[in-house]
């Protein structure tokens, strides 16, 4: 492994690359420690301090921002917004034939919707920092309050324009660097957070408020999961397919076998964004209104809570331990959480792989598969087999989603430390890590040297 990473350094064209990625990262880094003006940081501190941490949609957007949102830098938005733009034109995609012809252009069209998402993310950016300056003015956090119309007038263009600036950097780590440029920026802001949860963890057992057991079990499930979720990245079904002979000129090809490769996780995080995202809001409207004290608002609000008071450990008034605790998770919160990320799978899948398109090309290059009749026998069985194998990706997610909510909900694990486990981040940071491993493994084989996995031919060689 270690003589793998030195022959990074001896390919001029590879090193290049490297570094130039890791000098993207730094200045990504910095741009995320400089404040929009005018905020008050101590009421900013005190906001965030009354946050509970998890899943809300505000701890999604700092998660992605690299804390950049809790500290609101000019990256405050992150990436977000871009991806936000990507979904939408994905979704529009699928209803407007105009979007749908564009797509189909080759690289000529990928280049007019990679467009269209950028504009999409500057118009999402300015809408969500005009939100965003608005609530800060009705919470107190910024010192500027005599002059509202210069701090939203302020905050909107600062924020836009490091979103921007984001983007921009994120194309130049994919055009010169070493890896898709969002998904590392991204990676890179959720790695940020662990060195302070690691902080806080050690702080809490030293200080005798975390059991020592806990950071050993969190650790060991940090490894599972990380297994895990590179067999379900790399888990596909493979489905036959045969090509027919053809004639190319004046030779006649024979007929050759490959595969489609239908991905288990088909939908990557998508869900749960969605889910986090949605479920956010009736606790987000709620608050707005000023929820306090008791009636049927305050009720309702704790309904909606992730920790919420109405779940089947308190409805029976159970004061039992042990499994009997995870009962505390059972609530409103958790069970919508749960069937929204499945819908989303499934959702999210139908409309980014359509089995008719697919069977009609393989029809028009003569392949089929065997066994099945090109046209709609072959589009049937591929939606046969792909909503099979969204059964496992979707519970896939839905544990990794789930289990850093039970470890805090029922046995009041802080979320400093179940960060590392679950939810989102740990699913991108590694999906992340091996494409970047995968094209610098291609960079290495393809000039003669040792890649970080080592193939044997029968005669033990490697090639």
């Amino acid at each position: 492994m270690l003589k793998s990473l030195t022959n990074i350094f001896r390919i001029p064209d590879l090193k290049k690359k490297v570094l130039f990625t890791l000098f993207i990262i730094i200045v990504h880094r910095f741009g995320c420690h400089v404040p929009v003006p005018f905020i008050d940081t101590e009421a900013l501190s005190g906001f965030w301090s009354r946050q509970m941490g998890g899943q809300g949609l505000f701890n999604i957007i700092d998660m992605f921002s690299g804390r950049a949102f809790r500290n609101m830098t000019v990256f405050a938005l992150g990436v977000m917004p871009y991806i936000t733009a990507s979904i939408i034109i994905q979704l529009l995609m699928v209803v407007w034939p105009y979007l749908e012809k564009i797509a189909k252009e080759g690289e000529i069209g990928q280049k007019k919707i990679n467009q269209y998402t950028r504009y999409g993310s500057v118009a999402i950016t300015a809408f969500q920092s005009l939100g965003l300056s608005f609530f800060m003015l009705k919470m107190n956090l910024t010192t500027l309050q005599s002059y509202k119309f210069v701090f939203i007038l302020t905050t909107m263009i600062s924020m836009t324009t490091g979103t921007t600036l984001i983007m921009w950097l994120g194309e130049k780590i994919s055009e010169k660097g070493i890896g898709n440029g969002i998904s590392i920026i991204i990676a890179i802001g959720i790695m940020a957070n662990y060195p302070l949860d690691i902080d806080v963890t050690y702080s809490m057992v030293k200080e005798g408020n975390l059991r020592p057991l806990w950071v050993v079990v969190v650790l060991a499930l940090f490894v599972f999961l990380s297994v895990v979720i590179i067999l379900i990245h790399e888990g596909a079904r493979k489905i036959p397919i045969q090509h027919a002979k053809r004639v190319v000129g004046r030779r006649m090809m024979s007929g050759s076998t490959t595969y489609l490769p239908l991905k288990v996780n088909q939908a990557g995080v998508i869900p749960v964004i969605f889910s986090s995202a949605i479920l956010s809001f009736p606790g987000l409207i709620l608050s707005m209104f000023g929820v306090g004290g008791g009636g049927f608002m305050a009720t309702l609000s704790n309904i909606f809570q992730m920790n919420s008071d109405y779940n089947l450990y308190s409805l029976f008034g159970l004061e039992l331990k042990g499994a009997f605790l995870l009962l505390r998770s059972v609530n409103i919160y958790t069970l919508l959480y749960a069937i929204l990320t499945v819908f989303f799978c499934y959702f999210y899948t139908a409309i980014t792989f359509n089995p008719v398109d697919t069977a009609e090309n393989l029809k028009k290059y003569g392949a089929f598969i065997p066994g099945r009749r090109p046209g709609k026998p072959t589009s049937d069985y591929i939606d046969f087999v792909l909503t099979r194998i969204t059964v496992v990706g979707a519970f896939f997610i839905v544990s990794i989603a789930l289990l850093p909510m039970i470890l805090n909900i029922s046995y009041r694990v802080p979320w400093s430390l179940t960060d590392l486990i679950g939810g989102v981040g740990l699913i991108i940071v590694v999906d992340v890590f091996l494409d970047t491993l995968k094209q610098v493994e291609s960079h290495l084989l393809m000039r003669h040297y040792d890649g970080f996995t080592e193939r044997k031919t029968s005669w033990g060689k490697r090639w």
